[in-house]
């Protein structure tokens, strides 16, 4: 069926009708469907499993506290302590938010006074920092909210006070900050990685026109995919972060260009044996038609595995990277072969391969001098001590997963943006002199049975009490409520006072504010959430509470939640994914013992990559942790991409076994493929090397790691440690199917 097709689109008449009905179903389909930033989401309870406490505790604040908004912080310190210029100018702002010039978006502001003072609970203790809380309606992600923010900022930059610092951050300036900069890579990215791409081709071909052929495809398909993505997640209900167009970015033109190669390569080979442009192409994709087509395959299936993850993010990726390899992949299979074919041997001007009559009566006694080409030396000294070449890489590999000894994930988001941007500067001024937590306090929810009043003089006492046994956990710094809006440690407050902006507008539903001691993203206060719910529901029952009224969320709690469903999920996806591969290389090998020591490859090649990449962010450059996505993107994308190399090669063995022994079967496989193999991983890494421009640590770590993991695959297991365990297997390689007797 394969062979059927490609012969259609290398053929005279066929070339022309794949390039048409491309040019029209891809035209017709990008005019009409959404693209992909315009379904994308960056609430990140949206992204979690919606069983889990804090997406309920979310979509409960979301249907009973609408109003509430999501807050934004005017940090102010001056170190000397809060002078009377320093109130004016804070009194000034307030008017201005509580005023018809203010943002329409406002919703509510809290501001503290002089008199007040630490009493208002915006002031700390040591009188030299304060903060203005500024609710701000509507979706974060919206243009209307991001100007709100920055009409804010610029407010506060024109207070103009010496010696004094003024920063607005909290989450509403932390989400605008983050939209942002994904907003900006993400054209960044896809020109930062066309020059990569482009240079790369150009210097391995040398040739300028068969540099422009993958760009311009992947190029379609890029824009292609990414409106069927769009498409798909709408009707599906999944929602899209913000990564998941860079990320779609790097991979389409990390797997784009390795299929053109291979593609490429090949038919610059058989143009030197066929005269006739339409034969060569025709020969070409019989020979590598289906390492492409398996190839494909392998991430598909890995895309696949994505929907059994339970974090939501995961889930959505997998059919964004499904449907744009999916269509990658059909187009090396259609539109790249059918281009090249039009082209024919000007595509690699001004090295133009000639056809030589001799080539192919000659091409017997030129496989026997493949030990004359770098690739083929290397694998004669790989074949005569195959045993020793294993044991030395492997060692090489052992040391560096020795790096995971010092390994551990970091969940803060601040962490992950630059150190000037504004909500990272709000923070480090907010807890200059305050609790950390109070960046983004812990919210616990209480719904009440219907006809109950949260400011009921029985159910405000049954409150306090569970906002002072709050209190009381070592991890909490202060605890506020309807019963005690200005703190735990602070007078009872009387009802419909200033604790009414704790319950909800139908006066059925209150929250707790809960400020934890240390920022709502370490791990220490991730690891404070399980004890607070228990310690919440056990309460409330003692006050006479139903305990499953009692939702907890937040910042922290969706943190928490998304680390346990993380762990989960690399639990039982990754397995899934490499078992997914094995059953891919099973059923184009023809084999059970090959597919085996190649999966224990991809799994010691992604062990050893993760351990330097600890090294390098964790030991070396002090990162908190690795990023928690990155071990997981990595393991996907490492090896649903390296693998290719996997085919590609040991397809190559598995040919050239059929008509001569095992032992020469690899040296010349591996002497025909490596130059492939090499140019496809240099690009490869390239493209994923192009995250590592990005502002985002998360994404600098990942860029590293995979490129880093493709390389390392390239150049020493695909090189070295494939190739040996090829030869020390021998005729085993391919039970239980036989090549023939001269296969061993």
């Amino acid at each position: 069926m394969l062979n059927l097709l490609t012969d259609f689109v290398s053929s005279p008449r066929g070339k022309w009708v794949t390039l048409a009905l491309w040019v029209v179903l891809a035209g017709a389909l990008i005019s009409q469907l959404p693209r992909l930033d315009e379904v994308t989401e960056n609430e990140a309870a949206l992204f979690l499993p919606s069983d889990a406490e804090s997406t309920r505790a979310f979509e409960l604040a979301r249907e009973r506290f609408p109003a509430s908004g999501t807050p934004a912080l005017v940090v102010v310190s001056e170190p000397g302590g809060l002078g009377a210029a320093t109130w004016a100018a804070v009194a000034g702002l307030e008017a201005w938010l509580s005023g018809p010039e203010a943002p329409v978006n406002v919703t509510r502001v809290r501001a503290p006074g002089p008199a007040e003072g630490a009493g208002s609970g915006l002031v700390s203790a040591d009188g030299t920092t304060l903060y203005l809380f500024v609710d701000l309606a509507g979706e974060p992600a919206e243009p209307a909210f991001r100007d709100s923010v920055t009409a804010l900022r610029e407010r506060a930059r024109a207070l103009d006070l010496p010696g004094v610092e003024v920063a607005v951050g909290g989450p509403g300036g932390l989400i605008v900050d983050l939209v942002e900069v994904f907003s900006s890579i993400n054209s960044f990215l896809l020109i930062v990685t066309v020059l990569l791409v482009l240079a790369l081709l150009i210097a391995i071909y040398r040739s300028p026109i068969v540099a422009l052929v993958p760009l311009l495809a992947v190029g379609l398909v890029f824009q292609l995919a990414g409106a069927v993505g769009a498409f798909v997640a709408e009707q599906l209900d999944l929602p899209v972060s913000g990564q998941t167009t860079g990320i779609m970015t790097v991979v389409l033109f990390g797997t784009g260009t390795d299929y053109v190669l291979f593609v490429s390569a090949r038919f610059r080979e058989e143009l030197a044996r066929h005269r006739d442009r339409h034969e060569a192409m025709r020969r070409t994709m019989r020979g590598v038609g289906g390492a492409v087509a398996s190839a494909g395959a392998t991430i598909l299936i890995a895309s696949a595995a994505l929907a059994f993850a339970v974090l939501r993010s995961y889930q959505s990726l997998g059919p964004v990277i499904a449907i744009a390899v999916g269509l990658m992949m059909l187009a090396a299979l259609t539109l790249v072969p059918a281009a090249l074919t039009v082209l024919g041997r000007r595509a690699y001007w001004p090295l133009q391969p000639r056809f030589d009559p001799s080539a192919a009566a000659d091409e017997a006694a030129g496989r026997e001098n493949w030990r004359r080409s770098i690739y083929g030396r290397i694998g004669g000294v790989v074949l005569r001590r195959p045993r020793a070449a294993l044991a030395l890489t492997t060692a090489a590999l052992a040391l560096l997963i020795a790096g995971l000894s010092a390994f551990q994930t970091n969940y803060d988001q601040l962490a992950s943006l630059p150190a000037n941007t504004e909500s990272v500067e709000s923070f480090e001024l907010l807890r200059g002199g305050f609790p950390g937590g109070e960046l983004s306090p812990t919210r616990v929810y209480v719904s009440l049975p219907a006809g109950e009043q949260a400011l009921s003089a029985e159910r405000l006492s049954q409150l306090d009490e569970l906002t002072l046994a709050l209190a009381g956990h070592p991890a909490v710094a202060s605890v506020s409520g309807p019963s005690r809006p200005s703190g735990a440690a602070g007078p009872p407050g009387a009802a419909g006072g200033a604790g009414s902006r704790f319950v909800s507008a139908d006066g059925g539903a209150a929250r707790l504010d809960v400020v934890l001691r240390e920022s709502p993203f370490a791990d220490s206060s991730l690891d404070a959430v399980a004890g607070l719910r228990e310690l919440a529901r056990a309460s409330a029952a003692q006050a006479g509470i139903d305990p499953t009224a009692v939702l907890v969320g937040g910042d922290s709690a969706e943190a928490a939640d998304t680390r346990e469903a993380g762990d989960r999920d690399s639990r039982v996806v990754l397995p899934l994914i490499l078992l997914a591969i094995g059953v891919v290389l099973a059923v184009l090998l023809r084999s059970v013992v090959a597919p085996l020591y190649l999966m224990a490859t991809i799994a010691f090649t992604y062990f050893a990559t993760l351990g330097l990449a600890v090294v390098v962010f964790v030991v070396i450059a002090g990162h908190a942790g690795l990023g928690p996505g990155v071990p997981f993107f990595l393991f996907v994308f490492l090896n649903a991409l390296s693998v290719d190399y996997n085919i590609y090669l040991m397809s190559r063995i598995r040919e050239e076994a059929r008509s001569r022994p095992l032992a020469e079967a690899t040296g010349y496989a591996l002497a025909r493929t490596g130059p492939v193999i090499t140019s496809a991983g240099l690009i490869l890494a390239g493209t994923f090397s192009a995250l590592m421009t990005l502002p985002l640590q998360d994404l600098l770590q990942l860029g590293f790691a995979v490129a880093t993991g493709v390389l390392m695959d390239t150049f020493i297991t695909r090189t070295l440690i494939v190739p040996a365990l090829v030869s020390i297997v021998g005729r085993w390689n391919w039970w239980p199917s036989r090549l023939g007797p001269r296969a061993a």
